[in-house]
């Protein structure tokens, strides 16, 4: 082969794959796949993972920092940090409800 026909068969190859790697990341996002590995319950669950998720989100823009929501989402939210952004949050009212829906995503473990 001529060295412009070679190139262009592996220009032609390299878009093939972009094409695919783009397919297959929109198929991804439409199933709707959502995995949290530390919340076994989360499947068929999102609304209340998303509920309890904004108590960490919340906090974390109160005080302008992003680990304190990756702690508070430590152990699938069963920690003192998810407790301390409740209060933070004001949301302390609502600490019973969150303590059912942690249950529930943790997929009932104790």
């Amino acid at each position: 082969m001529t060295p412009q026909v070679s190139s262009f068969i592996s220009l032609q190859g390299v878009w093939v794959m972009v094409w695919m790697v783009a397919l297959l990341g929109a198929a991804h996002q439409a199933t709707g796949l959502f995995v949290d590995d530390q919340c076994a319950g989360v499947a068929g669950n999102r609304d209340i993972y998303q509920k309890v998720l904004w108590v960490c989100q919340d906090c974390s823009n109160i005080f302008r920092n992003h680990d304190v929501e990756v702690k508070c989402r430590k152990d699938c939210f069963y920690n003192s940090d998810f407790l301390w952004c409740v209060y933070a949050s004001e949301r302390h009212q609502d600490l019973e409800q969150f303590k059912r829906w942690i249950s529930i995503l943790r997929g009932a473990r104790k």
